[in-house]
């Protein structure tokens, strides 16, 4: 079969979910294709972004100058380059979005355009439906329409029916990753008979376990998260500073980069835990793997964030679980 992958953002770290998706598929002797709105400028990738070509398969838009004559200028040397599509160019370009929009919207829809049919068109993340219904509608995609959600795009507070409103009816099928966000996605329209509860599991072959285990002691925690307000890092260091005031040997390392990463270090300085409390920022999977083997005990703080966002799974509990790791959850974590 011949899969297009629409994704907000490749190749991404903290999406190893996904990432293992494309490879298991490659494995079977499937065609992927991968769209993302963007590129990410992260200095580490997963090695199996290499190991299977993934880069050679992905399409990026072009960049939208933020000038607006730029991006115009830019927008008509595409036209002209892409002029064999004219005919889908046009339609683009007479939707009745203002100007910017426009021009934004055809450069997301350019690397789509051209492309044999796909068999199954897989959408990740509840946004990126729209992406998917919009193309097949101009005549660009062509396929059955999956669409799987993760996350905040089923929890956050601004969400209703009335934001997928145009596009509940469009899918083939919908797969979320625990029954907290089927009942959201229900919430929000989508019908119930459709949708498929699929946990994210872990690839055993990404995690090589000691066949005897070293005796641990419980001075050494660990999380591994995205550095975003739901992974409620920011409590986490606050509690470990209470535990530190009565056990002086423990250490506390955080693996992960993001938004929060300047508070947390400020927070860290202020509790005066800069000799016990470590921001390590984003590691790949090898690097990580040594992070669990040498951690004692596996914190995984979560909270509802103050945009309703909320855990989906929390795919790291198990990996660590996997790497023979105690867990500790603390805060609001739903699944």
């Amino acid at each position: 079969m011949r899969i297009a992958f629409i994704v907000e953002a490749f190749p991404k770290l903290s999406e190893t979910f996904i990432l293992n998706q494309m490879t298991a598929l490659l494995d079977l002797g499937h065609d992927v294709e991968i769209f993302p709105s963007r590129n990410i400028d992260e200095i580490k990738t997963h090695p199996k972004v290499a190991k299977y070509g993934l880069l050679d398969k992905t399409f990026y838009p072009s960049i939208v100058p933020d000038n607006s004559m730029l991006a115009k200028l830019k927008c008509a040397w595409l036209v002209v380059k892409n002029f064999s599509s004219i005919e889908i160019i046009n339609r683009i370009l007479s939707l009745p979005y203002p100007v910017d929009a426009k021009i934004s919207f055809l450069f997301r829809m350019l690397p789509l355009i051209g492309k044999e049919k796909y068999d199954i068109v897989h959408c990740h993340f509840g946004p990126l439906g729209k992406v998917a219904v919009q193309a097949r509608s101009l005549g660009i995609l062509s396929g059955k329409l999956v669409l799987s959600f993760y996350g905040y795009d089923a929890s956050r507070y601004k969400l209703d029916a009335t934001y997928y409103s145009s596009i509940v009816q469009q899918f083939d099928g919908y797969v979320t990753i625990s029954n907290y966000l089927k009942e959201k996605i229900i919430q929000l329209g989508f019908p119930e008979e459709e949708i498929n509860t699929i946990p994210i599991g872990v690839d055993l072959n990404d995690f090589n376990l000691p066949e005897k285990k070293c005796k641990r002691y419980g001075h050494k925690l660990l999380t591994v998260a995205r550095l975003v307000e739901k992974k409620g890092i920011y409590y986490g260091i606050m509690a470990f500073s209470n535990l530190h005031q009565k056990n002086k040997e423990l250490e506390y390392h955080i693996v992960g980069d993001g938004v929060l990463y300047e508070k947390l270090k400020e927070l860290i300085e202020e509790l005066g835990l800069e000799e016990c409390v470590f921001l390590h920022g984003a590691k790949d999977k090898d690097e990580i793997v040594q992070f669990y083997r040498e951690a004692d005990v596996f914190v995984l703080p979560s909270i509802t964030a103050s945009d309703g966002n909320t855990e989906g799974q929390g795919l790291v509990l198990q990996e660590a679980q996997l790497m023979g790791l105690p867990p500790v959850l603390c805060g609001c974590f739903l699944v």
